[in-house]
């Protein structure tokens, strides 16, 4: 987890705002979004988000160190077990070339105070892993003080 004083939560904050506003490639802002959340999941990206019928998952890059070091992830090299459906890096301009990316993934560029500037590849759909989305919800319940229980929303009188 950053500072929130570092380019690096900035532009994680600017990616969460623009996919709750229906930005990037989406048509519709996504419902439920957590920056930077700390969860039992293998994969922790730094912006998940949910529209409700899919996942996108941004990556903030802000060092092309970083940048490299995420490439060797597991569920790099294993798509399937990555989380969300249309998945995203999001780096200062120039950092990642387009060639770079790994297939499926979209590019977005901020400009050096970490505002989004442009897109340089539109995300593609992707098939993925539940497990960690799971975990995502289940984290963002627990820390919103959704008690564990049963569900029930069938009638109390009966009908269906």
């Amino acid at each position: 987890m950053s500072k929130s004083n570092t380019l690096h939560h900035t532009m994680c904050e600017e990616a969460a705002r623009i996919l709750h506003k229906g930005g990037f490639d989406c048509r519709m802002g996504h419902k439920y979004v957590a920056v930077e959340l700390m969860t039992y999941g293998e994969e922790i990206p730094d912006v998940w988000a949910t529209n409700g019928w899919s996942v996108s998952v941004v990556e903030v890059k802000t060092s092309r160190a970083d940048f490299l070091r995420d490439k060797k992830k597991k569920c790099r090299k294993n798509p399937i077990e990555g989380i969300g459906n249309f998945r995203w890096y999001f780096a200062p301009k120039g950092l990642i070339k387009e060639d770079e990316l790994p297939e499926n993934w979209g590019l977005a560029e901020a400009d050096e105070n970490g505002k989004y500037v442009h897109l340089v590849k539109i995300a593609a759909y992707q098939e993925s892993s539940s497990l960690g989305s799971v975990a995502t919800l289940c984290s963002i319940m627990r820390r919103e003080g959704i008690k564990a229980q049963v569900f029930n929303y069938r009638k109390k009188n009966g009908s269906t």
